[in-house]
């Protein structure tokens, strides 16, 4: 039957890795695509936007530099998939002025249909007079400056000179794109970001200094800091687990199935998650990749237990209680987090299960065959790390548990801020903060997403939200190119200004007493590349408001949404983490009601109780530290679960020399997670410290609570 077994577990191991290979998943670094739920596509869409964008910044002391700088950034820039979404301000001119004639900015239109010709004159006049002041066209083509007052309205993005002068340095803004291909693979994304940043210190010399903001920016530096800490982190804990096994066991060669059964539940663990969702998050493989800590418990358990007076089959029947129950708490605790609505979890729990499934009949199957190959008995009969607490002191280390648990509670604050997870180093902090002020950037900003049957209807809608805005500064696709409608009224407006009002400069300025014909305005992509950003899907804008302080107003235009998505996202993580934090009662039910059919339900609670005590105290710690409570804290007193949870259940099913392996177990899953809360990347560093509080007070509650008598 064992044969068949084996046979059959290769067999289903293969199929799973021929599927999955056949067509791999995609690798998700953007974390709102797991957290944010697919009806909130609008959402996903606007935190997506700069996803691919990288804006260029230079600056240097002299104009010509900045200049010259910026023509050699450009020109290699092209060779690395970069396409440039600049405007070219001198060729928009030359379109706009085509259609004048039904171009008026929005104050000198809201004056005209007021009939208030003498305020319109009076702000021609000041605009002539302004010793600041130009005029775009002759004056016998736009006497009343109305093209010019039109464009100088449209702000900074319609301007020729591309040179700032800012704080006594000059500078220059570029901004590009990388192609879609490239976005979507962040292995392809992060090497191109890798030749811009080569770039770009090759071309910070000689006073002039190149900074580099934006997304990419920051995924290539937060996942190279990230990889490099792992890689460091990985190693470290390899050498440490080596030193634990061989000073236990004495051999070597006690490493391989360990690492054998290891990779075998990992490759699984991604094939079926592959199978089932189109792309795995790269938290899915932090997180899941935590079953290391909880299956080497069933290798290191057989291994201690695996004495010369034994066989292999005799050690699994001792044992099997103990990894059977072990498996199904566990993938009791996981099971939860598949029927959340929350892609992340659901992946968690695919892949984490399955690695477990897979481990544990690797254990089961194949470690007494390996037995009989491999000397693998364990030669240290005696139960050297062994101990216990005494009364006393046991006593001291409950009530002082107790009471940062108790006093932390009323401290518990939570942090739902998605940004509070990623903290940026100071040099590209600095950056963002050069590019904000130079480009005159407003942290305070909001979005409202129109929709319509067609881009005209869009634009509508568009010019009906502005009117509700007030004196709100806003940027949108109608604010450079009107409506048609709105084009017909403003010509009729002109006209109308024209007739009543040109008489006195017609023979002076040679002025025609006519509006000047034109086509209408239009939007092409050729000629409006940057408008491009203000498109969501093929009828639906993206219109990008400045201090605006009063969503409810546009409510009265249909099909048009307001987004705060700092606010938004934030509320979305919250309402994740409340239903995750719900999760963890039925969770916790679930397991007691498992093990009292098992164990009867006074040892149930005995068992379970170091674990639920683990939580509270971790909670409580939390709350005395002042670290807000976040998501991946709450997915993280699921980990402990499901790792804390074994030490009780094989200590309270004492086997020989079980203590030993519980121990080590406990040792290395700590001093992985100790060094992972040194990491630079906030969110994994709080999810290490979390860990690493969690299964040590459970371990030392399961030592106070489960004494060796039991």
């Amino acid at each position: 039957m064992k044969k068949f077994l084996r046979i059959l577990y290769i067999g289903l191991f293969l199929l799973l890795a021929f599927f999955a290979l056949k067509n791999p998943a995609i690798t998700e670094t953007n974390i709102l695509r797991m957290v944010v739920p697919q009806k909130q596509s609008n959402l996903l869409d606007l935190s997506n936007m700069y996803s691919a964008k990288i804006n260029v910044l230079i600056e240097g002391e002299e104009p010509e530099e900045v200049s010259d700088t910026a023509d050699k950034f450009e020109e290699l820039a092209l060779k690395n998939n970069l396409k440039s979404i600049s405007v070219d301000g001198n060729k928009i001119l030359e379109i706009y002025k085509t259609s004048r004639g039904g171009l008026l900015s929005k104050n000198t239109a809201e004056l005209l249909e007021k009939n208030d010709y003498k305020k319109v004159k009076e702000n021609t006049i000041e605009m002539i007079y302004n010793p600041l002041g130009f005029s775009l066209l002759e004056p016998e083509e736009d006497p009343f400056l109305l093209f010019t007052d039109y464009i100088m309205n449209l702000g900074d993005n319609i301007n020729p000179d591309s040179i700032i002068n800012h704080n006594d340095k000059y500078y220059r803004i570029l901004n590009y794109e990388f192609d879609k291909n490239i976005a979507l693979s962040p292995s392809l994304l992060n090497k191109q970001v890798k030749k811009i940043i080569q770039l770009q210190k090759s071309l910070s010399e000689n006073g002039v200094e190149v900074y580099l903001t934006g997304t990419p920016v920051h995924s290539y530096y937060a996942s190279s800091r990230s990889m490099v800490e792992i890689n460091i982190i990985g190693i470290i804990s390899a050498l440490f687990v080596l030193f634990l096994c061989l000073n236990y066991f004495k051999k070597p060669t006690i490493l391989l199935p360990i690492a054998t059964s290891i990779i075998l539940g990992a490759l699984a663990g991604y094939f079926v998650t592959a199978l089932m969702f189109p792309a795995i998050h790269v938290l899915t493989f932090v997180f899941s990749t935590t079953l290391i800590g909880i299956s080497v418990d069933y290798s290191l358990h057989y291994f201690v237990c695996k004495t010369e007076d034994k066989s292999g089959d005799d050690v699994i029947k001792e044992i099997f209680k103990s990894l059977s129950v072990s498996l199904l708490t566990t993938i009791s605790a996981f099971l939860v987090l598949y029927f959340s609505h929350t892609e992340l979890l659901r992946q968690i729990a695919v892949f984490t299960i399955t690695g477990l499934i897979t481990v544990y009949l690797f254990v089961v199957l194949f470690y007494p065959l390996i037995s009989k190959k491999i000397d693998l008995n364990n030669t240290n009969p005696g139960v050297r790390w062994n101990f216990n607490f005494a009364p006393r002191i046991a006593k001291n280390i409950l009530i002082v548990m107790a009471i940062v648990a108790l006093s932390g509670m009323f401290f518990v604050r939570t942090n739902d801020d998605i940004r509070s997870m990623y903290k940026p180093s100071e040099k590209l902090s600095n950056a963002e903060k050069i590019f904000a002020d130079v480009a005159g950037i407003n942290p305070k900003t909001s979005f409202v997403v129109v929709e319509g049957k067609n881009l005209q209807e869009v634009l509508e809608k568009e010019e009906q939200v502005a009117k509700l805005l007030g004196d709100t500064k806003y940027q949108a696709i109608s604010k450079y190119i009107p409506s048609i409608k709105t084009q017909e009224k403003n010509r009729a407006l002109m006209q109308r200004l024209y007739e009543t009002e040109i008489s006195p400069y017609t023979t002076a300025l040679k002025a025609s007493s006519k509006v000047p014909a034109g086509d209408y305005l239009e939007f092409d992509k050729e000629t409006f590349p940057f408008l491009e950003n203000f498109f969501l899907g093929a009828n639906k804008s993206l219109m990008i408001l400045y201090d605006f302080n009063n969503p409810d107003v546009i409510k009265q235009v249909g099909g048009a949404e307001f987004y705060n998505v700092r606010e938004d996202i934030s509320n979305l993580v919250k309402e994740c983490r409340i239903n995750c934090a719900k999760l963890l009662i039925p969770v916790f039910l679930l397991l007691y009601a498992l093990l009292a059919v098992i164990y009867k339900p006074k040892n149930a609670a005995r068992i379970i109780l170091p674990s639920l005590c683990a939580c509270i105290f971790t909670t409580g710690l939390l709350g005395l530290l002042h670290i807000g409570l976040n998501l991946f804290h709450v997915i993280a007193m699921f980990l402990i679960i499901g790792f804390s949870l074994d030490y009780s259940i094989f200590r309270f099913n004492g086997e020989k020399l079980v203590k030993d392996a519980v121990f080590m177990s406990c040792m290395t899953s700590v001093f992985s997670f100790f060094l992972l809360s040194l990491t630079g990347f906030k969110l994994i560093s709080s999810l290490g410290f979390v860990l690493t509080t969690g299964l040590l007070s459970s371990y030392i509650l399961s030592l106070l609570l489960i004494p060796k008598e039991e």
